[in-house]
């Protein structure tokens, strides 16, 4: 038996080794030397940074003579976009071993907890919370939560469809029940502050960002939409006009206008918000504009790359590729919508 034969026979073994590899050399360093794992590295770059984001009136957060700064670095958007590979990868295995279909349906189930996300986040940013509550509503500690209650949902969903058949209960309908319990409190808060009851600081509401904003993407959007359609029967057009491939566009659309127009300020509404991305804020520093495209033609790159450069090989994995695409919606959704609802509520 060749090595990639046993490493296929002991797959499962393998997978479960890593992070528990992982957990313990992060044990072991902290334990020989915890200057060095935990002050200059965990809190510098991960813990720090969650410490900064929760404390009022302050970007930065120091602890043992170590300064951590509100926002990502670098070094943290790779680690968590490899945590959150292999948090897709087992959520993918899961749901084919429950024989559930990721459609566009699905996608809609999901859509309360996508809000939840940006919504609680910018609750977070109106010092609703108060410590230690508050850590379990910044990133990555709010994904983390976000993901637990979805999974939680699907597991009940898929027990109630297979126990309750004749009664046409299915996961979808409990997944977005579940979630939708979730989010009303939370719409609730934020309505409430929008109409005038403001428990702190606010530069004032600004509907007119919001509209500048929604107003944008529904028009790209939309114009997609109408010349896929148009062209509908021409495949290299027609996948365009896929609900999932549209909700992805409008999702990284939502962040990257509002990122622009918050940022620079391109309209002269008194606006100076900052970016905490080191990759978008090097796109915003070349040409404002220049995000907002870039995320455009990155959508429109992977639609083409997932429906016609790859559609034949990838058919017979299509629920990896529509949870890919729901990802991909969510990257860009999260962040945008969070700072649509920072600026429009003024915080």
């Amino acid at each position: 038996m060749n090595f990639m034969e046993r490493c296929q026979k002991h797959k499962t073994f393998i997978y479960l080794s890593i992070p528990l590899l992982v957990i313990v050399a992060i044990i072991v360093g902290y334990i020989v030397a915890p200057s060095l794992v935990y002050d200059q590295c965990i809190w510098k770059y991960y813990w720090g940074p969650v410490v900064a984001d929760a404390t009022p009136n302050s970007m930065t957060a120091t602890y043992n003579g170590i300064q951590a700064e509100e926002g990502y670095t670098l070094l943290s958007e790779i680690t968590y976009g490899i945590i959150l590979i292999a948090a897709l990868f087992v959520i993918y295995k899961l749901l084919k071993k429950l024989e559930i279909t990721i459609d566009w349906r699905f996608c809609l189930a999901l859509m309360p907890y996508i809000l939840f996300g940006p919504v609680t986040r910018t609750l977070e940013d109106t010092n609703y919370f108060n410590e230690p509550f508050v850590y379990w509503f910044i990133s990555p500690l709010i994904y983390l939560q976000i993901a637990a209650y979805a999974l939680l949902f699907l597991l009940l969903g898929y027990y109630l469809e297979k126990k309750y058949k004749k009664r046409k209960l299915n996961v979808n309908n409990v997944v977005f029940l579940g979630g939708t319990i979730l989010l009303l409190p939370s719409l609730y808060l934020i309505a409430r502050w929008i109409l005038g009851d403001q428990w702190s600081t606010s530069a004032g509401v600004r509907f007119d960002v919001f509209a500048i904003v929604i107003g944008l993407v529904a028009l790209i959007v939309g114009l997609v939409y109408i010349f896929a359609y148009l062209y509908r029967h021409k495949e290299i057009i027609s996948a365009y006009k896929n609900p999932l491939n549209l909700a992805m566009l409008t999702g990284h659309l939502i962040d990257g206008i509002t990122s622009y127009i918050s940022i620079k300020d391109p309209f002269l509404m008194g606006l100076s918000y900052s970016e905490k991305h080191p990759a978008s804020n090097f796109l915003l520093e070349i040409w404002g504009p220049l995000f907002p495209i870039a995320k455009f033609a990155l959508i429109i790159v992977v639609i083409y790359v997932f429906d016609i450069l790859y559609k034949e090989e990838l058919k017979d994995y299509l629920t990896l590729v529509n949870l890919l695409k729901i990802g991909i919606l969510i990257l860009g959704f999260s962040p945008g919508l969070r700072d649509l609802l920072r600026v429009t509520m003024g915080v």
